[in-house]
């Protein structure tokens, strides 16, 4: 069974429900996307070496930058975000 959400040092963000704090959000630093760092949950995660920072999963282990992702799409080089 999973943990509570872990205490994360540098976190990106924080879900508060009534003011209180409930957990924190890291950034992927590949989708761009918030999630919540769980021990035990059993959900692949990753740190990319070339961006030094943590992602969400799988689907975002290559090494493309949300930033720059967006750029693209905003220049007409990506039709789908």
């Amino acid at each position: 069974m999973p943990d509570a959400p872990q205490f994360e040092h540098k976190a990106s963000g924080f879900i508060l429900m009534d003011d209180v704090e409930v957990a924190c959000t890291i950034r992927c630093v590949h989708g761009g996307e918030h999630f919540i760092s769980i021990r035990g949950s059993g959900t692949k995660r990753g740190y990319c070496m070339n961006c030094s920072g943590v992602f969400c999963g799988p689907q975002h282990a290559n090494c493309y930058h949300w930033e720059k992702k967006l750029d693209d799409y905003e220049k007409g080089k990506l039709l789908v975000l």
